[in-house]
């Protein structure tokens, strides 16, 4: 027999801030992601109706359902015609795209990609560097360490040297908030034709708990890449740490 959902119990919702450069559906899935994953709201809950909802958030009909479809499409909300809205789960897995860089990916969830520098400095490709890049001993490098964000959540730890013989002021950009695919395509008219990358799972060392807000039990994604120009030869090698507590990568490949 099936189990009847249950409607939740009434929910603490405040109206959006019509001043907040947040767009009032990011508001809103905000609001609602918070409520899922606090408890407030549980799995089998469903959610108030649609213009009840609305009305709280004092937003349009039309707000409300990009909030709640971009939820459903993140597997927390099954919508159910006829029926109303239900909530999944709690655990909020966001897909990564290998082919795509961290700033597009976050763009397209709808979510701002932030980086904090830990650190960024001047370098020279030595036999203690990435396997990758020691054909190119003796040429100059940045070397980039940066915590990822998508909106305030930190997402990943970075570790990134690109070569900067053909991009000699690469250093003077804020990477904060600049993409380093963008700037190498954009204003060095380098094309990245190829990338390569391994993947395995490791658990986190104390440093890196601190830094992504994991437990020592939650594994995390390692990611080895390494970008090559359109003449094969490398430009740039990171290796990346991402929770895996809510997010997954994915893998699109035509034949």
């Amino acid at each position: 027999m099936e189990t009847e959902a249950q409607e939740a119990s009434p929910l603490n919702i405040k109206p959006v801030d019509e001043n907040s450069p947040i767009p009032l559906y990011q508001q809103v899935r905000i609001d609602l992601l918070n409520m899922i994953q606090s408890e407030q709201l549980q799995p089998g809950d469903m959610l108030p109706a649609e213009h009840d909802l609305a009305q709280a958030y004092q937003v349009s009909r039309q707000t409300l359902r990009q909030a709640v479809g971009a939820l459903a499409a993140e597997g927390l909300l099954e919508r159910t015609p006829g029926r109303g809205t239900t909530v999944l789960s709690g655990q909020s897995r966001l897909k990564f795209f290998l082919d795509k860089s961290f700033a597009q990916q976050m763009l397209e969830m709808g979510l701002t990609p932030q980086s904090e520098i830990l650190r960024k400095k001047a370098t020279i490709i030595d036999s203690t560097s990435p396997a990758q890049l020691r054909g190119k001993k003796g040429s100059p490098a940045l070397e980039l360490f940066r915590l990822r964000f998508g909106d305030e959540t930190p997402i990943g730890v970075q570790y990134t040297i690109i070569l900067t013989a053909l991009c000699p002021d690469l250093a003077t950009y804020d990477f904060r908030t600049e993409s380093l695919y963008h700037l190498i395509l954009t204003h060095y008219k380098l094309p990245i034709a190829r990338i390569d990358q391994s993947i395995s799972a490791v658990l986190p060392d104390e440093w890196h708990r601190n830094l992504l807000k994991v437990s020592g039990e939650t594994p995390l994604l390692l990611v080895s890449t390494t970008a090559f120009l359109e003449n094969g030869e490398p430009i740039e090698t990171s290796t990346s740490y991402y929770r895996s507590d809510k997010y997954e990568f994915s893998v699109s490949q035509g034949y």
